[in-house]
């Protein structure tokens, strides 16, 4: 029997610094799988390609490196998948156990989980164990997701700001391991023209237009460059402008006191 083999990889966000389950050790077990069963199997083995997603859930299926895999199972390049484990495949325990039940056998591929000694060539579908072990890899998952949820929450709760930038008008410090928001000194007095014609009844479309002609720099101009006022040596047509909506993100954050943390 010959064999076309592809090795996929996955790792999500949460595990980056995870040494065991990196992109590189994961091809490593793999590629040592292989070596070893070349050198004692009658089988002929071809590395044809190696599928690698960084940074993605395993409970989504909508990978990029995942799909282009199934496209080349599905066209007879490769009619083998080396994985560390049916979690690399997915974390979803009824969506993995169809592709590795159904999908799988269907375009006639072979799929062997080193780290778990799974080799659909000898393991019949739907054993217990296979589907006790996607099982497990959805519950890991679903706990994973709740603990880093809850953590969110508690942080939110105690003030912290969990945003990646701070909105206009504030600014990002830390303390004791924790980020927090503090009013920004250099738009404070632009924060205050902005509330004051908020509160003489004026739309957000009206101070957009008011902070334009004052030569303000916009939300994202400001974040950008650290300019408080745009410079006017572009023509007019070419400078950023403030809308409605930046306005009113503007003013609702800024309404909420020190502690906003959205």
């Amino acid at each position: 029997m010959q064999y076309y083999v592809g090795i996929y990889a996955r790792l999500s966000v949460k595990h980056r610094n995870d040494k065991d389950n990196s992109i590189e050790n994961q091809i490593r077990i793999s590629k040592s799988w292989l070596d070893d069963t070349k050198a004692r199997s009658s089988d002929k083995f071809y590395l044809v390609d190696i599928y690698k997603d960084l940074g993605c859930s395993g409970t989504s299926f909508c990978r990029r490196e995942f799909q282009r895999m199934l496209y080349d199972a599905g066209m007879g390049r490769i009619n083998c998948i080396l994985c560390k484990d049916t979690s690399r495949l997915g974390r979803d325990y009824l969506k993995t156990g169809e592709y590795l039940e159904k999908v799988f056998p269907t375009l006639g591929v072979r799929v062997v989980c080193v780290g778990e000694g799974y080799d659909s060539a000898r393991d019949m579908p739907g054993s217990l164990s296979g589907n006790l072990r996607n099982l497990m890899n959805e519950w890991y998952a679903r706990d994973i997701s709740r603990r880093v949820r809850l953590v969110k929450e508690q942080k939110k709760m105690q003030g912290e700001y969990l945003g990646s930038a701070a909105p206009y008008g504030w600014q990002i410090y830390k303390e004791k391991g924790g980020r927090y928001l503090k009013k920004d000194s250099r738009v404070e007095k632009i924060i205050e023209q902005i509330l004051n014609m908020r509160e003489q009844r004026l739309s957000y479309q009206a101070i957009a237009g008011a902070l334009d002609e004052r030569g303000i720099s916009t939300p994202q101009l400001y974040r950008m460059t650290g300019k408080v006022y745009q410079c006017g040596e572009e023509p007019q047509e070419q400078r950023m402008h403030w809308n409605a909506s930046s306005v009113r993100h503007i003013i609702l954050s800024h309404s909420r006191g020190d502690h906003y943390t959205a």
